[in-house]
């Protein structure tokens, strides 16, 4: 549904108490969504996976034809998938519209 689609991947927060916060913005694109386990599986395009902290807190802008959407998570996993850096994406409580400002349903 968001395959393909650009990606601005930032950090919202650390969790552990040692963690390092990270303010810049990463550049990936939708690899593949999988509504059914809530996860976003994301190609970083730029950077290096390990700038990707598994200990916080990130905010995931999908930009479509028709709307800017956000959500957030935590990366769960990341990965070299044949000549890709593959970030494994847990969303937490669905999707919202930016510039609505309200939940929008889960869509398959």
């Amino acid at each position: 549904m968001y395959e393909g689609n650009p990606v601005d991947l930032r950090m919202e927060k650390t969790i552990s108490a040692d963690g390092i916060f990270d303010e810049a913005t990463r550049q990936c694109k939708v690899y593949k969504y999988d509504p059914e386990e809530d996860n976003i599986y994301l190609e970083l395009k730029d950077d290096e996976l390990t700038v990707i902290s598994l200990d916080a807190k990130y905010r995931c802008y999908i930009s479509t034809r028709t709307e800017l959407l956000y959500c957030t998570g935590v990366v769960k996993e990341r990965y070299c998938r044949e000549d890709r850096k593959i970030l494994k994406f847990r969303i937490e409580n669905g999707f919202y519209n930016v510039y609505e400002g309200r939940r929008m349903t889960k869509r398959a």
